[in-house]
């Protein structure tokens, strides 16, 4: 039986990827835009496709119940990236003559050179141009909530590539921020940096952390069903 490549939701398709493994359950997961189906090598014949039917169906299921407000970024040759402040647009041009790839910002366009197609590198360097941009915002926003609410000291707070997590308080007082919550909604944003300055009062989630939490966010609980929901799929 020949399974399907992808799930098509709407206007959207999702990349779909099967793992055989050694051990003898059978699982599903979404990770970076991607429906991973890891199959037991001892499931076989109608057991499989039995058990690839039933994942591809509880994927769709998830994928189809994902909300609608936020933009994906595009990250090719005319893409748009839309943030909570700014909309990008992307331009490639590719230049066999040149050895070093070069991406920089020219008012709202975002201008990528390389010697040849890299999907990639071309995602990875349009990325890092989009956060060193919106560092100020993250700041502003950040030095505001802390003020209304923390009042404490926190020294680096910067954008980061983040796959397992949304945000991070180290225990120098640094703050780290994902690069995919510039496509969550405001409030969503607003509530992972109410969170991680939380932490700089409670480096734990204990009763008295999520009191900290509260008091500056009554509703966080939306956002936080919002991130369980959705966030799986965050560019």
């Amino acid at each position: 039986m020949d399974y399907p490549a992808e799930i098509r939701i709407g206007d959207r398709s999702y990349d779909v990827e099967y793992e055989q493994v050694f051990s003898g359950n059978c699982s599903v997961r979404i990770r970076k835009k991607k429906v991973i189906l890891k199959l037991s090598r001892f499931a076989v014949g109608k057991t499989r496709d039995e058990m690839v039917e039933k994942f591809l169906k509880w994927a769709e299921k998830k994928l189809a119940s994902v909300g609608g407000d936020f933009i994906e970024p595009v990250y090719k040759d005319g893409g748009v990236i839309a943030t909570h402040n700014k909309i990008y647009k992307l331009e490639v041009e590719i230049d066999s003559g040149r050895a070093n790839s070069r991406a920089y910002l020219d008012c709202d366009v975002i201008k990528v050179i390389v010697p040849h197609f890299d999907a990639d590198r071309i995602k990875f360097l349009a990325q890092k141009v989009v956060m060193d941009d919106q560092t100020s915002y993250l700041h502003e926003v950040v030095d505001e909530l802390n003020q209304l609410y923390f009042q404490e000291v926190y020294y680096a707070c910067r954008f980061k590539r983040m796959d397992s997590r949304f945000g991070s308080c180290s225990s120098k007082r640094n703050l780290n921020f994902a690069y995919k919550l510039l496509f969550a909604p405001r409030e969503v944003f607003r509530y992972v940096c109410v969170h991680e300055l939380a932490h700089l009062k409670e480096m734990n989630h204990s009763k008295r952390f999520w009191q900290h939490v509260e008091a500056a966010m009554p509703n966080y609980k939306e956002a936080e069903g919002w991130l369980s929901k959705n966030g799986f799929l965050l560019g």
